[in-house]
């Protein structure tokens, strides 16, 4: 046995992780098992649980996090839930500069408490069965206690990424937030989570626009609104504006969306980049500035950022007002 190209453990093939327990119960022995490590057939992922060595170099920092929870979960039984940034993950949610080292379980207790041990993090709080549901085999907290909870727990840029996320993806609605807001009013970072509640925005259809909101933000500019048509002055649809500030005057574009919309279309991305030229001109000659941002301008300081943009208020300053414009209404997926 020195190759997983025809999976050795059907439960490698449906979780991605096996656990020593389960290979033992198969038919391996100890020998076996450590050849296959050895001869790189498998990894260890974490004590007592191995992955397909190809697979596991394949995968994303998120998809090993995945693996590693569901391995974690049954490892721990029917006490163990997904919370926090695993259940973000579990729930197909983006995680913007958070730790994926170590795997978080929730447990139904008093207080709220966390200890780490073996890479799992252990939360100790109230957990209702309301708040509660499956993905698979997986035990998970609801979409709406995973994006508060970790909304309390990582910083503000971290929390609005996944949230505007869940809000866009339709897993939650505001009213659905505030409710959770509302019922861990009491509970420690309870006011960091308001924060990203309150600002959280489902039109943001990227990692990037969220983290740009909010880069925004903290330069101290007004709040743009989000996914907004524009029409000319015969009310033909110029285009869509990902970020649109409207007494400025300008559109902010997230430059890095160029590519995806490319690949995604199945275009090439010359293409794609004329077609936007022609978009960005249409746009100017209506009165409108257009101020591109990348994945480099949102490492810069607020500065930076609030520089770049009150130059743009400045050019549009003088110019006609613009066409009118209608906001689009909020797009769902899934």
């Amino acid at each position: 046995m020195t190759t997983t190209d025809e999976p050795l453990l059907p439960v490698l093939a449906d979780t991605g992780s096996v656990l020593r327990r389960e290979a033992l119960a198969f038919g391996l022995s100890q020998e076996e098992i450590q050849r296959l490590l050895d001869h790189g057939a498998w990894v260890r992922i974490r004590r007592g649980a191995y992955a397909a060595g190809d697979t596991w170099e394949s995968m994303t920092h998120e998809q090993r996090h995945a693996v590693t929870s569901h391995a974690v979960v049954r490892s721990l039984g029917d006490r163990a839930v997904l919370g926090h940034t695993s259940a973000a993950i579990a729930h197909g949610l983006p995680v913007w500069g958070v730790d994926l080292s170590s795997v978080h379980v929730v447990r139904g207790a008093r207080g709220h408490g966390s200890r780490r041990e073996a890479g799992v993090v252990h939360h100790a709080s109230q957990l209702p069965d309301g708040h509660v549901t499956e993905i698979g085999d997986l035990q998970v907290t609801t979409p709406a206690r995973t994006v508060v909870d970790l909304a309390r727990t990582v910083g503000f840029e971290s929390a609005v990424v996944t949230m505007d996320a869940a809000l866009h993806a339709g897993l939650v609605t505001p009213d659905d937030l505030r409710e959770l807001m509302t019922w861990q009013l009491d509970w420690p970072g309870s006011r960091a989570a308001g924060r990203a509640v309150a600002f959280a925005d489902g039109l943001a259809e990227s990692v990037a626009e969220s983290r740009g909101r909010v880069r925004m933000g903290e330069a101290g500019l007004p709040a743009p609104e989000l996914q907004v048509n524009i029409y000319d002055d015969r009310g033909q649809l110029v285009g869509r504006g990902d970020m649109v500030f409207r007494d400025q005057q300008t559109i902010g574009e997230c430059d890095g969306r160029l590519k995806y919309r490319a690949a995604t279309a199945g275009r090439p991305l010359e293409e794609v980049l004329w077609e936007e030229k022609r978009r960005e001109d249409a746009l100017r000659a209506l009165g409108w500035e257009v101020v591109r941002f990348t994945w480099a301008d949102l490492e810069r300081s607020p500065a930076w950022i609030r520089r770049m943009f009150l130059a743009a208020f400045a050019r549009a300053s003088g110019r006609p007002a613009p066409a009118g414009f209608a906001r689009a209404t909020m797009l769902r997926v899934g």
